[in-house]
């Protein structure tokens, strides 16, 4: 690996190197200051082992071996942030839109680290290209990274971020996919209850006591694996923060129906 490059997002700097095969890492320790995580450990735990590597990087005080990551784990981090306010989810999309739009294209521009007797390197990707395969990547890491989230429809929510970055249009592309990528009208929690006559609250613990959702360390709710036949983990963003909420079809209402029932009768018979 060559040694970092150094790029300046408001008051942080985030240094960058370019490995042999021109994948670019970043210093972990810059990407926590950015994103506000406590540390760059809390940063690197959520990530994948092929996404997180140690570099000896030169600093004032001397070379340091520190943690770097890779662009897609760069991608996980911006994902599983979570700012507790407006101005930090604000902080966090303006983050996201300065790699995608400043930082990765100056790289590719500029050119990248090759090793001596390393094959001559590809064309360089255009700023427009970099920017769709950004997106393209961010969708690739979560479909991965969020338990029951299709890979259709992680496609279809990336060519519509395409779309507004852009202005290209994806409607040929949208529709090469599988019908499920235009999911139909699904039930959240809220709505769910409403047909049943229980809080969204109440409704959650039900689906969990049934045995199709369960809390994550993050303590938000998560698919199981008998939760994926009725339902889907869907991307949305809101106030500039990237999160998923879980998405029911209403063939659910009969498990829970069926669930009551069978509860009733145990208590009768108790």
């Amino acid at each position: 690996m060559n040694q970092p490059v150094a790029f300046d997002f408001e008051s942080h700097h985030v240094r960058v190197v370019t490995d042999a095969h021109g994948e670019h890492w970043f210093v972990a320790k810059d990407i926590a200051e950015s994103l506000e995580y406590r540390m760059a450990s809390d940063l690197t735990r959520v990530l994948a082992t092929d996404e997180v590597r140690t570099h000896d990087v030169r600093t004032d005080a001397g070379t340091r071996e520190m943690s770097i990551i890779s662009e897609p784990g760069l991608y996980r981090a911006i994902f599983a942030a979570k700012p507790h306010s407006h101005e930090k989810a604000e902080k966090v999309e303006r983050f996201r839109r300065w790699v995608t739009h400043t930082v990765l294209p100056s790289i590719r521009k500029t050119g990248s680290y090759t090793a001596p007797g390393a094959p001559s390197p590809q064309p360089r990707p255009s700023p427009l290209q970099v920017q769709v395969l950004a997106h393209l990547e961010v969708a690739r890491t979560l479909a991965s990274f969020v338990p029951g989230l299709k890979p259709e429809l992680a496609a279809a929510c990336a060519l519509d971020a395409i779309h507004r970055d852009t202005g290209l249009t994806m409607e040929p592309h949208r529709k090469g996919l599988p019908a499920a990528a235009e999911p139909p009208a699904r039930l959240n929690a809220t709505q769910l209850g409403q047909k049943l006559g229980l809080s969204a609250r109440k409704m959650n613990l039900r689906l969990a006591a049934c045995g199709l959702q369960g809390r994550n360390e993050r303590e938000e709710w998560e698919l199981t694996d008998a939760g994926r036949e009725y339902a889907e983990a869907v991307p949305f963003s809101r106030n500039g923060h990237a999160a998923y909420q879980l998405l029911w079809r209403p063939e659910v209402l009969g498990v829970l129906e069926d669930a009551a029932r069978s509860s009733a009768i145990s208590v009768g018979l108790g």
